[in-house]
Order: structure tokens, then C-alpha cells, then sequence
């Protein structure tokens, strides 16, 4: 596995937009209190011009100017580490024109999630270079910090190494009015395991399952080799979900199981569903599909669309120690 190089003071960090980018007053305002606090610990910032662009089916861009901007960063020396503006729909139209041999040859931290999935999966399973899910640009500009944000920075920096689960969360989205709003914490936090407290570790992979299903279905990505290569560490698979329903979901994890991406996993952690649809609860339909593959599996993780987000490093040595309701993550950069 190749890791990407620890951000130090005077890097730049790099900001595009590989599905959509933003244009509402409030994220732009967002992104510019983000651009201030990064300059002030230390950093030098730079926006691709679709950063800031939005057409009305939700594209930043035209795919073939997303991939331009996203490898104008790949490529640049100076650029440590580089943040997706948005989540959306659209990432997947970039793949056909990726130069995949340009981000082997200049690994980078390349950080986001939601459709975000689409590059960080396929740069990790497919071409052995370590991306973050996590939180995407704008969480930089909320007034103040959250714990979560400020940790995520401190992983890309090289000074932290484990995480552990936050109390509270949001349960669902917030309107912004200054755009400097941070998250929400409405809800109690409660990691939940059908087998109890549970400890478990391997080089970890995953990301949102509506691309994930995408994959899958339609054999664009494959996860096969990275389970060859990586099985005897054991696989610890995350998943979490912005909008699908029951049948969906099930037949997404019958499918991965067939394909034989399952294959050496030693855990699922699984995220807060943004939205789900289904005759029966989200963790029984879940545990119906994985249940015989008699792994530990944790349910209502900090990771995906209800914030705040653990820092999931793709392709890292992680341990997932979940006891009491709550998780230590550990991670070895092996």
C-alpha cells in the first residue's frame, strides 16, 4: 500500500470539484472561512475553477474539465493533499478519462465522501494508494471546529493515529444561514453489535454503498484484487448509505458475497443511514445477507452522511475496538 506523504506547514492543499461544486452564497462563504483557517495554521490553498461551479443536472463541470483540474493537482509538487468540494451524482462520468498511472506515480491524500466514493475506491482497490473518507471541503469553514474536523487534519499531518467515536450526532440535514453553522448534534451516539462489545482489524475498504451498488452491478470497479493481495491482513469492510432501499441493499451484499469481494473479511462496520427504505430494520435486513459469514459487524458508525465523520483511512491497518456503546480506532500505516 502506498501512503501519500504527512502534510507539513507551508503545503498546499488542493480543492476541486469531481461530481459538484457549490454556488450558494452561504458554502461560498463556507469555503472562504475555510480557506482563512487553513492559511492561518499554515497551509496555502488552491481552488480548481469548478470548485465553484454548478450546471442544473448537479455537474461541476464538464467530466473532461474535472479530470483536467482533479490531475492539474495530482501533478503539481507543491500540492500535499487534495479535497473534493461536494458530494453528488455525477463522479462517475470522470472514469473513463482517468490517468490512473498519474496518481500511482504522485500518490496524494485525495479526501471527501458521499459520491466521492467513485475515485477514492478505485485509487485504493484498484491502484494500491491510500485515500480518506471523511469529511469533504466545507467542513473546514464551520464556526468553530469540530473535534472531528480538527483530528481529520491531525491524521493528513502525521500526528494522530487513533480516533475514538463521538457522543452525539445529527440526524438529518440543517439549513444553513450564516454558512458557518457547525454540525448539528441532535441525537445520541450508540455503535451497536448484534454480538456485543467487539474487537476486530484489517486493512480497511469501502465507502457509500449507492456507488458501491454502481460497481458492483455493472463491473466497474473491482475489489477481487485487493482481496488477494490484502486478505492474509484480514479486510474490514465499512459501508454506509445516502439513500437506498431494502431489496436494494440486500442484493448489493449477495452480490458482493458472489463476486468474492467478502472473501477474508474480519468485520463490517456499518454507517448511519441518511435515508432507508424497508419492511424491516435497516440492521435485521443487513444481518440477514452477512449473517453466515460469522464476522463481527457494527452498526450506527461515525462514518457517511450523518455527521460528525471518523477519519476512514482506505487501505490502512485498522482496528476497531467497540465496546460500551462507543469505538476506539487504531490505525497502522503499514
Amino acid at each position: 500500500m502506498k501512503y501519500p506523504g504527512f502534510l507539513s506547514k507551508g503545503d498546499v492543499i488542493g480543492v476541486t470539484g469531481p461530481s459538484a461544486g457549490v454556488t450558494e452564497a452561504t458554502d461560498r462563504a463556507r469555503f472562504a472561512n475555510a480557506r482563512r483557517r487553513l492559511e492561518e495554521r499554515g497551509y496555502r490553498v488552491v481552488e480548481t475553477p469548478d470548485t465553484f461551479m454548478c450546471d442544473e443536472q448537479g455537474r461541476s463541470a464538464p467530466a473532461e474539465q474535472r479530470v483536467e483540474e482533479f490531475n492539474s493537482l495530482m501533478e503539481d509538487p507543491s500540492v500535499a493533499a487534495v479535497y473534493a468540494a461536494s458530494g453528488g451524482d455525477y463522479e462517475f462520468e470522470m472514469l473513463p478519462l482517468m490517468d490512473w498511472d498519474l496518481i500511482e506515480s504522485n500518490p496524494k491524500w485525495f479526501q471527501g465522501y458521499s459520491d466521492n466514493t467513485t475515485l477514492l475506491f478505485k485509487i485504493t482497490a484498484e491502484h494500491d494508494v491510500a485515500t480518506v473518507y471523511g469529511g469533504n471541503y466545507g467542513d473546514f469553514g464551520m464556526e468553530p471546529w469540530h473535534p472531528s474536523v480538527e483530528q481529520s487534519l491531525e491524521f493528513l499531518e502525521g500526528r494522530r493515529t487513533s480516533q475514538r467515536s463521538f457522543a452525539r450526532h445529527a440526524e438529518g440535514f440543517a439549513d444553513r444561514v450564516t454558512g458557518l453553522e457547525p454540525f448539528r448534534e441532535d441525537a445520541d451516539t450508540v455503535w451497536v453489535s448484534p454480538s456485543g462489545d467487539v474487537r476486530f482489524e484489517g486493512r480497511l475498504i469501502g465507502g457509500c454503498m449507492d456507488v458501491i451498488d454502481w460497481f458492483v452491478r455493472y463491473d466497474t470497479a473491482d475489489a477481487s484484487g485487493f482481496v488477494d493481495r490484502y486478505g492474509p491482513d484480514g479486510v474490514v469492510w465499512y459501508l454506509e448509505t445516502y439513500d437506498m432501499a431494502e431489496d436494494r441493499i440486500r442484493t448489493l451484499l449477495r452480490l458482493m458475497c458472489d463476486k468474492g469481494w467478502l472473501r477474508d473479511c474480519t468485520g463490517f462496520v456499518f454507517g448511519r443511514p441518511l435515508f432507508y427504505h424497508g419492511g424491516s430494520p435497516y440492521n435485521d435486513a443487513v444481518m440477514a445477507e452477512i449473517g453466515d459469514l460469522g464476522v463481527p459487524a457494527v452498526f450506527d458508525a461515525d462514518v457517511g452522511h450523518k455527521a460528525p465523520r471518523m477519519t476512514f483511512v482506505n487501505g490502512a491497518m485498522a482496528e476497531f475496538d467497540v465496546r460500551d456503546g462507543a469505538c476506539e480506532l487504531s490505525y497502522r500505516f503499514v
